[in-house]
């Protein structure tokens, strides 16, 4: 909002320069975007905050402002007007408010002996300097009150309200537009109305769009003998949707749709009275108000000492009253704190926090020393969900997985392409699109669904995130939310079999537990069991998965994704996936998890590959391994998958292992250790299995 530098001096007294006040106000109130000479003035742009468009719109809350701030007296003015009698006609007007609501206050002068003309240059330069243009003395003095008060006003020509070329009208009505009601407007353009507009009316047609834009058919002219001056507070709502839905933006619809102080009307009315009469003649023959409900003011309880630690500095009490009185708000004791009274223009201040605000600015901030927080520092209690969820991050990242966070919403399209329906899903209120309708009920189908699509760019993809499945439970109209946090690491390779990327993530997924101390971790395949056709063969392939046990306890699932799944997200891969329930992972990582210092000796690393029927399980050879390997066998890792034309044409796969051998007591010697190989060759071997070493 732009202020006159000259009229804001006039007002406060101060002693700044242009640019020192934008300087002081920049640092203590509000933002002076520009200060730029103007004239014989200069103009400065002020950043008034929403917040404080009710007190610090106009010249005068401005002044008021500076004066307080720097403690000066600021310049007040009575306003007196001349009327014809010394009772004024209350019923000249009749204002009719359809909706208090809509417009909680209505004050109206009616004038009679106005004469139209040019304003006086003062009033002119001072319009020029706030970016509005002059358009004739009565239209100047209602655009320099609102500049001066902060209150928006507007003056109808009487003469052209209601019954015609009769005198004074009989009533002014505030009502919503009717649909399609149009009002030709001192713009030159026509408005299309709708009820959600308010309006200022005769009985005939609309008169102005309230607090925007006023109409041509009762504006001023140079034939103006009489006038109604209007000074109204309106519903902010009402404007603000009134102003976007007819693309007006004015000075009146600024100050309006933050909201304004509906006792400044009366005030607001009197000044536009008194200038008019003094750069155009006339007087006042009548007088309406119309104010259904008062507002009065707050009286809110401030306590200095609490004041003094929210600020953090030692404020002198006898401060506090001095700072109210330079505010201009009222106070009153009450035992050792305060009872305080802002003015009701104060819309921001409502609470004691906000009245420590006040202090504090006043006081000013460079007066508030910088110093640390003194506080007793304890430390929180570990949280081991976060514990072993971090964990997990930092060893799926540290073996070559990338962490996705995905969205845990869904639509039908999505649930669909993976066997689900919408029933018992939990479903937004507000979506920001039908794909992100419900909560998803099962967190992998959106890793897999990333994996497909990264396959479109990449050649291999390992990702894995924790996320939570939701699920609707009983309970009335609002169901209750089951959430299940879930771990999922996906594993795909373009074009590849598939075989492998299972086998890979097995082992990923082993070297997972076993990083987090779980060492009696298994694989039960539940094909025989024919769990293949249960739920969890609607994303699973039925033959080609397995649970993840730790002793009789499933805690997740590992498998290859379902062919029809794949086709209908049009993966260019096949897709391995796990899924482990998190809260049953970290329950029994914390109770099992043990200490296992680091090998003072070498370990010797031997590689063995083992030709099997395809149909041989990988614990059955490892079993064989791991017997005979006995405690020198430290470690077994399952590295690579093969089965070439020959092999697959035989029924037969190859898996080869890292074999890890040491000794917490001693160094190993390779001769040792090739004995140990023999007998799990030869024990291999007693199984009609191949070997490769």
């Amino acid at each position: 909002m732009k202020f006159s530098y000259h009229w804001l001096k006039e007002l406060a007294r101060f002693k700044d320069t242009p640019e020192q006040l934008g300087e002081f106000l920049t640092m203590r109130v509000f933002e002076v975007e520009e200060v730029k000479k103007s004239g014989d003035d200069w103009t400065l742009d002020i950043k008034v905050l929403p917040n404080r468009i009710a007190d610090a719109s106009g010249h005068i809350g401005m002044a008021r402002e500076i004066a307080s701030l720097k403690n000066y007296r600021l310049q007040t003015t009575n306003y007196k007007q001349k009327t014809k009698s010394k009772t004024q006609n209350t019923n000249a007007l009749r204002i009719v408010i359809e909706n208090a609501q809509d417009c909680p206050r209505y004050t109206a002068r009616v004038m009679n002996g106005v004469r139209v003309g040019p304003s006086p240059a003062w009033m002119r330069e001072r319009l020029e300097t706030c970016g509005l243009q002059s358009i004739n003395n009565l239209v100047d003095a209602a655009n320099y009150v609102m500049l001066e008060t902060g209150q928006p006003l507007h003056i109808f020509d009487a003469d052209k309200i209601g019954v015609k070329n009769v005198g004074i009208p009989k009533s002014i009505v505030v009502r919503r537009a009717k649909a399609g009601e149009k009002m030709p407007a001192l713009d030159d353009k026509t408005y299309t109305l709708n009820p959600d507009i308010l309006v200022i009316a005769d009985a005939q047609e609309p008169l102005a769009i309230a607090g925007i834009k006023g109409g041509k058919s009762s504006g001023v002219s140079t034939e103006t003998r009489t006038i109604i001056i209007e000074a109204a507070n309106f519903n902010p709502l009402l404007i603000r949707h009134a102003s976007q839905a007819l693309g007006l933006r004015t000075d009146a619809s600024i100050r309006f749709q933050h909201g304004l102080d509906p006792n400044e009307t009366a005030r607001a009315a009197d000044r536009l009275a008194q200038l008019i009469q003094e750069i155009a003649g006339g007087e006042v023959i009548g007088n309406t108000d119309v104010y259904p409900k008062k507002e009065n003011s707050v009286k809110i309880l401030f306590r200095p000492d609490y004041a003094a630690r929210l600020i953090g500095a030692a404020v002198p009490g006898s401060f506090y009253p001095a700072a109210f009185s330079r505010l201009g708000w009222s106070t009153a004791k009450k035992g050792d704190a305060l009872l305080v009274t802002p003015p009701t223009a104060r819309r921001d201040v409502r609470i004691e926090e906000d009245i420590v605000e006040e202090i504090a600015r006043l006081f000013d901030y460079k007066n508030i020393k910088a110093v640390m927080p003194e506080t007793r520092l304890a430390s929180p209690e570990k949280n081991m969900a976060l514990f072993w969820e971090e964990r997990v991050r930092d060893h799926a990242t540290a073996i070559g997985f990338t962490e996705s966070m995905l969205a845990q919403f869904t639509g039908d399209k999505e649930l669909e392409a993976f066997g689900f329906g919408n029933e018992q899903l939990l479903t937004l209120q507000n979506p920001t699109s039908p794909e992100t309708q419900y909560l998803v009920p099962r967190i992998l189908i959106k890793y897999i669904a990333s994996v497909a699509e990264n396959l479109r760019h990449y050649d291999a993809i390992r990702i894995f995130g924790i996320g939570k499945n939701f699920a609707a439970g009983s309970g009335g109209v609002v169901p209750n939310v089951k959430e299940h946090k879930k771990l999922i690491m996906c594993f795909a390779q373009k074009g590849a079999s598939g075989e492998e990327e299972f086998y890979l993530l097995k082992g990923a997924t082993e070297q997972l537990l076993e990083s987090l101390g779980i060492s009696d971790h298994w694989y039960d395949d539940q094909r025989e069991r024919g769990a293949g056709n249960g739920e969890l063969g609607k994303i699973y392939h039925p033959y080609r998965f397995a649970e993840i046990k730790i002793g009789d306890e499933n805690i997740g699932v590992i498998g290859e994704i379902h062919p029809t799944i794949l086709k209908n997200i049009k993966a260019r891969g096949r897709i391995a996936a796990a899924e482990i329930d998190m809260e049953k992972l970290t329950r029994l990582a914390t109770a099992e998890a043990e200490y296992r210092p680091i090998g003072r000796y070498p370990a010797i690393i031997r590689d063995i590959a083992v030709v099997v029927p395809e149909m041989t399980k990988t614990e059955e050879i490892l079993n064989v391994i791991e017997a005979i390997g006995g405690e020198l066998l430290a470690d077994t890792d399952l590295f690579d998958y093969f089965q070439d034309g020959a092999l697959a044409d035989n029924a037969q796969k190859s898996l080869a292992f890292h074999l890890v051998f040491q000794s917490p007591e001693r160094t190993l010697t390779d001769t040792e250790i090739d004995i140990i190989i023999k007998k799990i060759t030869a024990a291999l071997e007693e199984k009609r299995w191949g070997v490769k070493k």
